[in-house]
């Protein structure tokens, strides 16, 4: 390489660098982040860079969803390891007798949100708790759909008292515990502390008292294989109300839109969600089927909590559906309670 040209690359890198401090120091403000040391300072504005660099190659492959930097930004890839918890599988359920053509053929559109069997996303701060997020999330449905009023369930009581018993922690509520108690009863500890001291603590004996109960499930039942990756099963299941399912979290960053192409080529599964909706977004051209997943990063992550991912093509390794019940697990001979 020519002088020229090396002087080239080092102004270069110094423009970048000087453009990334500028949006480094925009992003610290907007996200009120402060620093121990200006060594911690050095190693977050690297970790910043290399999401930053992420997003733009999300941008680039995703036709129909937006990325930008958001609140986990500056984490290091341990931590970010840590809040996915791993590869899940359901175990310990029941499993799902497939529905027959007649009803996969009946299922269309549907939105749990809107019908109001949904809470408002919480965050799950740096804790790798996530399916116990989306169990609570899925039994709070469940409940609702029995002819209850939307409560807001414990998260907190099934991290602590659960070890992680049945699919997604659903079997702890129903064979053990029989039942789970109000957020209020029972509330959520301090997730986002750093040491991650918060995360899970002794089970609290008397707030998870049994008679404190204030929902309960009579099991839980996921799709086993062939089907447990089958999106055609789950648009039929999804008519019974949503699903715990896992997915690659490889979305961070996502603000808004539909991800789909090859931004969904991500098949590491390490994250559970709630998937509460199907729909076609139709303001693109060809039309996009959707899956609506409830993510437990707050509700200040993509579209109020929510993301949307593309359907029929396992995007980003979707898989795993696991469903609550009350009375009898839902089947082709027992009527959708979708709204109509």
């Amino acid at each position: 390489m020519s002088v020229y040209g090396v002087i080239s690359l080092c102004s270069s890198l110094t423009v970048t660098n000087a453009t990334d401090s500028a949006a480094f120091a925009a992003w610290k403000t907007a996200h009120h982040r402060t620093y121990a040391s200006p060594a911690e300072e050095a190693v977050r504005f690297s970790a910043w860079q290399r999401a930053s660099a992420s997003i733009t190659l999300a941008n680039e492959a995703n036709s129909f969803a937006s990325f930008e930097p958001d609140d986990m930004a500056d984490w290091l890839p341990h931590e970010l390891a840590g809040l996915r918890g791993g590869p899940l599988m359901p175990v310990g359920a029941e499993e799902l007798i497939p529905f027959g053509d007649e009803a996969v053929s009946k299922a269309g559109a549907i939105d749990w949100v809107e019908a109001g069997a949904v809470n408002t996303p919480v965050s799950q701060g740096r804790c790798g708790t996530c399916a116990q997020f989306s169990a609570t999330a899925d039994i709070e449905a469940q409940w609702f759909l029995a002819g209850h009023g939307l409560v807001k369930l414990s998260e907190q009581e099934m991290i602590d008292c659960s070890s992680y018993t049945g699919p997604y922690g659903m079997g702890w509520v129903s064979d053990i515990q029989k039942g789970i108690a109000l957020n209020a009863t029972y509330p959520l500890a301090n997730h986002s502390d750093p040491t991650l001291a918060g995360c899970r603590s002794p089970c609290n004996a008397s707030e998870a008292d049994p008679s404190l109960s204030a929902a309960h499930i009579d099991g839980a039942v996921c799709a086993g294989s062939p089907v447990y990756d089958n999106e055609t099963q789950m648009l039929a299941w999804l008519q019974h109300g949503p699903l715990s399912v896992s997915i690659d979290a490889s979305f961070g960053g996502y603000k808004r839109g539909v991800i789909s192409g090859q931004g969904c080529n991500h098949t590491s599964v390490d994250h559970a969600v709630l998937l509460v909706g199907f729909g076609v977004d139709t303001s693109v051209s060809p039309w996009l089927p959707y899956w609506k997943l409830k993510n437990s990063w707050g509700p200040a992550f993509g579209e109020g909590g929510y993301v949307r991912v593309q359907a029929g093509v396992n995007c980003l390794g979707l898989r795993g559906a696991c469903q609550a019940y009350i009375g009898q697990p839902p089947s082709a001979t027992r009527a959708s309670r979708g709204p109509r």
